[in-house]
């Protein structure tokens, strides 16, 4: 334990106004200072700091305490962290008795496990190799200090017997495990990229591999001292860079986040494989309200950039959406250069933008029921917008939908706030078609819903595929106007329990079926018109093996 002496003596030693200025605005009033509570979201000042008394409270929400309770809060760490953090600030050193010592212990493992990793980089030229093709220098390599684990490495092991680390310890920490021979360091043959926590020290690793080894990435494992959910990469370097700019970049993967240090945006973070949690959220919010997200241009990116978005658009951040051409800021660096990458940044788009890009692109607009279809989509944003009294933000983005679908924006305001989603009638049926199991299996099984989303809409029933696009976007049933509800519930209780997944199964290959049916028919409109020989030739030939596809399918066609 740390005495109260000591305790006191910190206290005493740092000044309340000016810690607390580091996460808040704080203006003078009279002999307190006041500014807007980084605890929760409020528009008038009501957290108060006192320096006399050396407290801080918010008549908005109760939170109170001393310099040590804001640190621990704020930073969402403990208190020997909190006291630690502002012993630094105050030059004094804090000492612990054993007890406290658990996470002093792992860190120094890892600490000293890295820096052999360091050592056996610096020694392997092939490594070193490998990075100079990625761009970086020598100064780089050791800026960001990387390190190599090499095949049959047991570093871990050698260092843990130096600490007297329990064996035990050391593969619950994720560093080494046991194999027949002894024990075998657990991220052997990967470069080492260290994680480290908001005061720079190493609290995990994540391990790239070099080859076509799977899994490409590898991470150290939740511990009582590393929790994916409480750390973003490079925040220890960044924190000071985003507040003096007032915006983060927040990317996804390591060398994402490098990629805009190496070109000075030193205000960028990134996610370890992970959604954004709260706390990832509270140590944004005193630092800046703005972002700009950077995730990959893939399928998997752009969903992960619209729930993201939807995060942070609930805690009250303005959020712009970078897009790139290549798949992510590291590549676009090695391939179009840091002038590419910084105007990438210049030419994110608002969040209104991004949004109706994203959807437009989905839907055929010159269509009416494709225009439906595009503005079903968007209603759960413009509810979030309304509920969150964001009224500019949500106008603007009435212009720019009206703009994309000639509508007015009273007309789309009068839609967007209407009660139900009004759907075209249903024509019922006693036994369910293969529309009706999709939607069945889409609301029943959640492993299936991927693989239902990759069905082409196009040969779909368009009510079905309606009403599948509001599941995919987690609109609640309640939503729907009353002849859709009757409609599910209808294909919920007419479904007998059955083998779902070969019923899918069979569904799937009615759906192939008919998407070969599609192409031949397209086929035979071609040839019907086509005079080029080699053109023709090749159309006879795709033909004859869609119907020999068709065939194996259980379908059949006339002709060949």
């Amino acid at each position: 334990m740390v005495s109260k002496e000591q305790i006191e003596r910190i206290k005493n030693s740092v000044d309340i106004v000016q810690v607390i200025s580091q996460y808040v605005s704080l203006q003078k009033v009279g002999s307190n200072y006041r500014g807007l509570c980084p605890f929760h979201s409020e528009k008038t000042p009501s957290f108060h700091v006192n320096p006399t008394l050396k407290l801080y409270h918010c008549f908005g929400c109760g939170a109170s305490g001393d310099v040590i309770k804001f640190i621990q809060e704020i930073e969402h760490i403990s208190f020997q962290e909190a006291l630690q953090k502002l012993g630094r600030q105050a030059g004094i050193e804090v000492k612990f008795s054993s007890s406290q010592s658990g996470k002093d212990e792992y860190v120094e493992y890892l600490f000293r496990v890295h820096t052999e990793y360091r050592n056996c980089l610096r020694k392997n030229s092939e490594v070193v190799q490998y990075f100079f093709d990625r761009g970086f220098n020598d100064r780089e390599i050791e800026e960001y200090e990387f390190g190599y684990c090499p095949g049959g490495s047991k570093i871990a092991y050698e260092v843990a017997s130096k600490l007297s680390l329990k064996f035990s310890k050391a593969i619950r920490y994720g560093l080494m495990r046991k194999v027949e021979s002894g024990y075998v360091d657990t991220f052997e043959n990967r470069i080492i990229i260290p994680i480290k926590d908001d005061f720079g020290r190493i609290v995990a690793f994540g391990g790239r591999t070099v080859s076509n080894r799977e899994p490409k990435y590898l991470n150290s494992p939740e511990t009582p001292y590393f929790s994916k959910r409480s750390v973003l990469f490079m925040f220890d370097k960044a924190k000071k860079a985003i507040k003096g700019v007032d915006f983060v970049v927040v990317t996804e993967g390591y060398f994402d986040a490098i990629a805009f240090h190496r070109i000075g945006v030193t205000n960028a973070v990134a996610t370890l494989g992970t959604s954004l949690s709260e706390i990832h959220l509270m140590k944004l919010k005193p630092l800046t309200k703005n972002i700009i997200l950077c995730f990959d241009s893939d399928d998997a990116g752009k969903r992960a950039t619209m729930s993201t978005l939807k995060i942070f658009l609930e805690n009250d951040f303005d959020v712009a959406i970078a897009q790139f051409k290549e798949k992510d800021p590291d590549e676009v660096l090695r391939k179009s250069g840091a002038d590419m990458l910084k105007d990438t940044l210049k030419k994110a788009l608002p969040f209104e933008e991004y949004i109706v890009e994203f959807y437009s692109k989905q839907f055929e607009l010159s269509t009416t029921s494709g225009t439906e279809r595009f503005l079903m989509q968007l209603r759960p944003w413009t509810r979030l917008m309304l509920s969150l009294k964001k009224i500019e933000r949500y106008e603007n983005l009435l212009r720019i939908i009206s703009s994309k679908t000639r509508l007015s924006t009273a007309q789309l305001s009068e839609y967007f706030k209407s009660k139900a989603i009004q759907r075209t009638k249903f024509v019922k049926t006693n036994l369910p078609s293969d529309e009706d199991y999709l939607i069945y299996l889409y609301i029943t099984r959640e492993d299936l819903r991927r693989e239902i989303s990759k069905i082409d809409r196009s040969l779909i029933r368009e009510q079905t595929a309606e009403i599948l696009d509001l599941l995919e976007n987690n609109l609640d049933l309640s939503e729907f106007d009353e002849e859709t509800r009757k409609y599910i519930f209808d294909v919920m209780s007419k479904i007998p329990p059955g083998d779902s997944l070969k019923i899918f199964e069979d569904i799937k290959k009615n759906f192939i079926r008919k998407s070969i049916e599609k192409r031949l028919s397209q086929i035979d409109s071609k040839l019907a018109i086509c005079k080029d020989e080699r053109e023709r030739a090749n159309l006879l030939r795709e033909r004859l093996r869609l119907i020999s596809s068709l065939n194996g399918t259980g379908g059949g066609q006339s002709g060949a």
